[in-house]
């Protein structure tokens, strides 16, 4: 998929029957804010739509807007939709597993702190490998007083993701007691964390139309 997008003026559509068409989506949206652009992909064999769209307005606040109006409340065949912001924060992370330009899909992000100091981006890699696929390489970092390593980490699968959580939260991993749990969102408002109905649905759409691959 080729799409050159702003991310920030951009929503994703997920569960969309595969019945409903494109004008029927233009139709249903335009009438919160005007639209720049819909991506609504096709199956390439089956020439049926495949569930999810990206949908472009003219600015921030539109997009914005139309998340708080749309996501949860409608029902398209008896399937209710899921509206959510576009953002660039895992640009990188995806880069190289998608061909989306400035898309952000969703992967289930993790925040581990209190990591030894021997513990490298290599050596965290591998562990958290074990438990599946992992997206592109983790993110070292200290926090603001300089002294507690921590690191971001992305799986392709919630579901693997919940593993590694659950095998690695407060084990001691080269002699330092490490805390592993979802990320809190960047711009999620109530310091909402990755992991939700939400997430875990579009999660489940995008690994099945090989958006993560």
């Amino acid at each position: 998929m080729n799409y050159s997008t702003d991310s920030s003026n951009t929503v994703y559509v997920g569960n969309i029957d595969p019945r409903i068409t494109r004008d029927q989506l233009y139709e249903l949206f335009i009438q919160i804010n005007p639209i720049l652009r819909i991506k609504y992909p096709k199956d390439k064999v089956l020439q049926t739509y495949q569930g999810y769209a990206f949908i472009e307005f003219h600015s921030k606040e539109d997009a914005q807007y139309v998340i708080q109006i749309m996501n949860n409340t409608v029902k398209l065949y008896d399937r209710l939709i899921k509206v959510r912001q576009v953002t660039s924060s895992l640009g990188a992370a995806n880069s190289s597993s998608n061909n989306s330009k400035g898309i952000s899909l969703p992967i289930a992000k993790l925040f581990v702190k209190n990591l030894a100091d021997s513990i490298d981006i290599e050596q965290l890699g591998k562990i958290f490998n074990k438990f599946g696929k992992t997206v592109n390489k983790p993110e070292v970092f200290h926090l603001s007083t300089g002294n507690l390593k921590c690191a971001y980490v992305y799986f392709e699968d919630f579901e693997k993701a919940d593993v590694a959580i659950k095998s690695l939260n407060n084990q001691l991993v080269a002699n330092s007691r490490i805390t592993v749990d979802y990320a809190f969102k960047e711009n999620g408002k109530g310091n909402t964390k990755y992991g939700d109905e939400v997430d875990r649905l579009l999660n489940k759409e995008a690994l099945k139309h090989g958006m993560l691959k």
